[in-house]
């Protein structure tokens, strides 16, 4: 779509609007991506079980309990299935595909602030309550101790979307998901494309109490998860050096990007917690991205979200010289509007 409307630039885009580890795939994982090529002829493994087998380990939870899906967007798609005809409360603003799983399902859709940890009066058993920790696009984190508080405060299906939580200072210690045995209302959705740059291979998982797990195995394509991608996602998991090269990367770059834009005239920047900056800027996003465009950059105009204005955008955290060269334009843009 960029390139039908600004053609290619030199060098290519510098996309700032897809909030992806700008390190790429860890080497293992395209290694094993490229040795299971020569299984294709193959069925994948039914129910990506030795990654489940593998998660189960890292979180220390039963396999039962162990939901592996294309991406997290099927996982959410699975799980709202058991929400077809309750309430589905969900952050305003907000990841589009919640709406979009929920209506699938036949829920009713119940919009809430996105901060919000005081459960909904209008929940009740059987309905489901979807917050994101830390929040895309705010940034705003949640500290453990209030979503359990939230989670036993309703009757509602409490489910936490955690995509993003690795990218985080609080990294796993920020996460609800060893509590998911010891509460039958609570649900985490995770993302291994996000932290290990793997959009492309689509894997995503949840833990849940088992008999959701089991409903929704038995009424669900076993074979969902391709080769390539159960073979990647293991070898990542694995790489404990590359994690936490990104860890300390993204800690360093969140602060440089969050401080070099506050210093931008006219901009206001929402506390950042993972790889990815929320402002409000001077000029409409759609007008920054038309000037950006033509110069290979791309950002994420907001406005599309609920609660936000054509004057917020989303900035994925990148490696120091793009983030450099964003802020150089970014405020050749301004000098561009000054009297």
């Amino acid at each position: 779509m960029a390139r039908a409307r600004w053609g290619e630039p030199p060098g290519g885009f510098c996309d700032f609007s897809a909030n992806i580890n700008p390190l790429g795939p860890p080497a293992g994982a395209v290694a094993a991506a490229q040795a299971a090529l020569a299984g294709i002829a193959h069925y994948p493994e039914p129910f990506a079980r030795r990654l489940r087998a593998a998660l189960a380990r890292r979180h220390q939870v039963d396999e039962s309990m162990v939901l592996v899906g294309n991406g997290a967007a099927e996982v959410l798609y699975l799980l709202l299935r058991l929400a077809s005809g309750f309430r589905v409360a969900l952050p305003e603003p907000g990841f589009a595909e919640y709406a979009r799983a929920a209506r699938a399902a036949g829920a009713e859709l119940l919009p809430v602030a996105h901060d919000r940890t005081d459960p909904p009066p209008q929940l009740g058993r059987g309905d489901w309550w979807i917050i994101c920790n830390p929040h895309n696009p705010t940034g705003h984190l949640f500290t453990p101790e209030q979503l359990l508080r939230a989670a036993e405060r309703t009757e509602a299906t409490l489910l936490i979307d955690e995509a993003f939580i690795d990218l985080t200072a609080a990294g796993e210690a920020g996460s609800v998901i060893a509590r998911v045995p010891h509460r039958c209302n609570l649900v985490v959705v995770r993302s291994l494309t996000k932290f290990f740059a793997l959009p492309g291979l689509r894997v995503g998982y949840a833990v849940a109490p088992r008999w959701m797990v089991a409903e929704l195995d038995a009424a669900r394509d076993p074979w969902s998860v391709n080769s390539l991608a159960q073979a990647a996602a293991l070898a990542a998991l694995s790489d404990e050096a590359y994690a936490a090269r990104t860890r300390h990367w993204v800690a360093v770059e969140r602060a440089y990007l969050a401080e070099q834009l506050a210093s931008l005239p006219g901009f206001i920047v929402y506390p950042p917690s993972a790889n990815f900056v929320l402002v409000r800027a001077p000029l409409p996003a759609h007008e920054i991205q038309r000037r950006l465009g033509p110069r290979g950059v791309l950002i994420r105009d907001c406005r599309s979200f609920a609660g936000l204005t054509e004057h917020h955008m989303r900035l994925a955290v990148r490696t120091r010289p793009e983030n450099r060269r964003l802020i150089a334009l970014l405020r050749s843009i301004l000098e561009e509007e000054a009297p």
